[in-house]
């Protein structure tokens, strides 16, 4: 424990939902910043502000390494497929993919053991579902 960890309350327990939201807000601050409109994009999946809080706080107070860890050992094989998916849409949404998003969901897939091949065909679907380029300048 570190000299001013008491100010940073309480540690939040990783329940399956908290552990959902964490997921996401790892993902959307893999470029080093989260912004509003990324909490926005992470409330449209779970809009459950409570948890929200919880989640950042979790976020705060834990590295993703212990996060992966400990939602690897708590969710089931289908919450992790689900967060898995969850996650590489919002990061997709933009319509692009940069490199330290890439990084962070191939992590995710290894600690969460979720085959490449079982991410591909859904990873089509959001390139496609993502390619908005098809109808034309805006």
């Amino acid at each position: 424990m570190g000299l001013f960890d008491g100010f940073l309350g309480e540690n939040p327990q990783l329940t399956p939902r908290v552990a959902l939201i964490a997921g996401l807000i790892y993902v959307s601050d893999a470029d080093g910043h989260l912004d509003e409109s990324e909490i926005g994009d992470v409330l449209r999946v779970v809009p459950d502000r409570a948890t929200l809080e919880a989640a950042l706080r979790y976020c705060k107070q834990n590295d993703v390494q212990t996060f992966l860890q400990a939602a690897a050992a708590m969710l089931t094989p289908q919450q992790k497929l689900c967060l898995m998916l969850n996650a590489i849409d919002l990061a997709m949404g933009d319509g692009n993919l940069d490199g330290a998003e890439q990084q962070l969901l191939m992590q995710y897939a290894e600690v969460f053991e979720v085959p490449e091949q079982v991410l591909q065909p859904h990873v089509q679907t959001f390139m496609i579902k993502n390619n908005l380029s098809v109808f034309g300048p805006c």
